[in-house]
């Protein structure tokens, strides 16, 4: 694939190999996440189906059949089913940082929240795991059966196909970063994300193709790392809120049992541990790391990088039309 022949290959071609390759890697990535504690595996099956589901949302118009609402539903439902494992797992890891230097009586909060999570993470168990390869699986056959129809045409080269597709979502991804309000804007940095992925995933399968590629997707994938811990923190906050609220309702309820029981030694015990100030706690460290990132987004990205960003994709442009 990293012969420059790629660009002058008839699209449908292209496009064949580069499904039938990111299928094998998720097929890869789910085996290994057969293991709860292999993550990796985890996090190369979800890469894997993100990079698919570009590839049919942006090059539609070539994929047709192989790009329709079904398998795209399918694909879609995929990820889903894996968001919950995925984001315990992150939320588990940024707990354990947290722990070595909280105070005593904040314990009990992050013991609470600990258990909360891990009671998600044994939710996708075996028989989750089980149906997920039953799922790829089938939409495996489906998308192979589709692409299987597909002919190759006379008519467009895959860098026409790219120019068409790529100038566009860069400047989908240029208006979603303008968008952005604040280190509270969750909505837009989520969309930025996104979009920025999409983007990234047009622009990788040149990146060994073109030199002016290779260095779009550099500058993407560490905008994206950045993107990525502030996403991850704002999740982070708002499992914190919800946990504050859910372990108030737990805390009240066992208080008013211990008291109409009697037990006022147990009462008092509980009052003692209270699981909400150590949330507190944690939640506002989560605040100030959300914004310590957003700024350093901010310093790092939307006033320095940007322009260069805007350099490199013009580069590229410019280099499609030039390489032929």
């Amino acid at each position: 694939m990293g012969h420059p022949s790629l660009l002058e290959l008839p699209v449908e071609r292209v496009l064949r190999r580069l499904v039938r390759r990111q299928l094998a890697a998720a097929a890869r990535g789910l085996e290994r996440a057969q293991d709860p504690d292999d993550h990796k595996g985890l996090h190369a099956f979800r890469v894997a189906i993100r990079r698919l589901r570009s590839l049919l949302h942006a090059y539609r118009r070539w994929l047709g059949r192989a790009a329709g609402k079904k398998p795209r539903r399918r694909l879609r439902q995929l990820t889903r089913v894996t968001n919950a494992a995925r984001d315990a797992h992150v939320q588990l890891t940024w707990l354990a940082a947290e722990a070595v230097s909280l105070e005593p009586e904040d314990q009990p909060g992050l013991a609470w929240m600990r258990k909360h999570l891990r009671s998600r993470q044994r939710g996708f168990n075996r028989s989750t795991r089980a149906q997920l390869t039953r799922d790829v699986v089938r939409a495996a056959k489906l998308l192979t059966r589709r692409l299987g129809e597909m002919k190759d045409s006379d008519e467009t080269v895959f860098r026409s196909a790219f120019g068409e597709v790529f100038m566009p979502a860069a400047d989908r991804f240029r208006l979603r970063l303008a968008a952005i309000a604040g280190s509270g804007d969750y909505k837009n940095i989520h969309r930025t994300r996104i979009q920025l992925k999409r983007l990234r995933y047009v622009v990788e399968p040149l990146r060994r193709v073109l030199e002016e590629a290779g260095a779009v997707d550099r500058r993407l994938r560490k905008l994206q790392t950045v993107l990525g811990k502030l996403h991850d923190i704002q999740v982070i906050e708002a499992e914190l809120a919800a946990g504050i609220e859910a372990a108030a309702a737990e805390n009240a309820r066992r208080m008013h049992e211990l008291a109409v029981e009697g037990e006022t030694r147990r009462l008092e015990q509980l009052r003692r541990r209270d699981e909400g100030l150590g949330l507190l706690v944690l939640a506002g460290r989560a605040r100030a790391q959300r914004d310590e990132l957003y700024q350093t987004f901010d310093e790092e990205w939307l006033a320095d990088c940007a322009d260069a960003l805007d350099g490199e994709l013009l580069a590229l442009s410019e280099a499609l039309r030039r390489d032929r």
